[in-house]
């Protein structure tokens, strides 16, 4: 399988998703979002990822690459492929799906509880609340047809599933599975990335006290991905 990640940021790559794509025998191509180099011909993908970002998903005109990517993903749609949003791709995919990204209310930052719903805990592997690693001041509305997969209290939108006019599935999540311990060591780093702490907001200490929290997530998402490209 032909799988296209889209990046956004230098700090948010793929993360655990290349060892996944490597363990299963795909191919992975990458495509930087700057305005300048265009997107591949959707003949050569089989499967797209939107990683995430610092920017909105609304800020076409801060960033006028997200009106391209917006229009890619729902070329992609329309023409069966596989797409999975994380975080800023979630909002993309959901913005340019019928759903609408806009700015939150409160800031989730660090190991945050997820509680799927029925149709979530399948995806998932249970029903039970979960933690993962988040850092997102957005949020969005679901796409016509989707299905809510996952919420918690700071955001009644976390994870959603469409199923596409050539029956190919579109998967969202708005929180990080594919988060690795180094790519949160190498994020913290960074000067004043941390907002301020608070009930949804994490300090670097505590996102870092309990690093089994990184292998736990890593494994959902091998399973999540079997799952999806099944």
């Amino acid at each position: 399988m032909n799988i296209l990640l889209i990046q956004h940021d230098p700090l948010d790559g793929p993360g655990a998703m290349l060892e996944w794509a490597k363990s299963r025998g795909h191919s992975v191509a990458f495509s930087l979002m700057s305005g300048e180099a265009p997107l591949p011909s959707l003949e050569s993908v089989d499967f797209l990822v939107s990683l995430g970002g610092p920017m909105g998903a609304y800020e076409e005109d801060k960033h006028p690459w997200i009106a391209t990517e917006k229009e890619y993903l729902r070329q992609a749609f329309v023409a069966g492929k596989k797409i999975l949003g994380l975080c800023l791709g979630c909002q993309l995919l959901a913005d340019a799906l019928g759903g609408k990204a806009f700015r939150h209310t409160c800031k989730e930052f660090g190991w945050q509880p997820i509680e799927p719903t029925a149709v979530g805990g399948e995806w998932f592997g249970t029903e039970d609340i979960f933690k993962a690693f988040q850092w997102h001041g957005d949020t969005y509305t679901l796409p016509p047809g989707a299905v809510q997969l996952a919420r918690n209290e700071a955001a009644e939108q976390q994870a959603f599933l469409l199923t596409g006019p050539a029956g190919n599935q579109v998967l969202g999540l708005q929180f990080h599975l594919e988060w690795t311990e180094q790519m949160a060591r190498e994020a913290l780093a960074e000067p004043g990335v941390a907002p301020p702490p608070s009930a949804t907001v994490q300090t670097s200490e505590e996102i870092l006290s309990d690093l089994s929290l990184f292998e736990s997530a890593k494994n959902r998402f091998f399973l999540l991905l079997d799952r999806f490209t099944e």
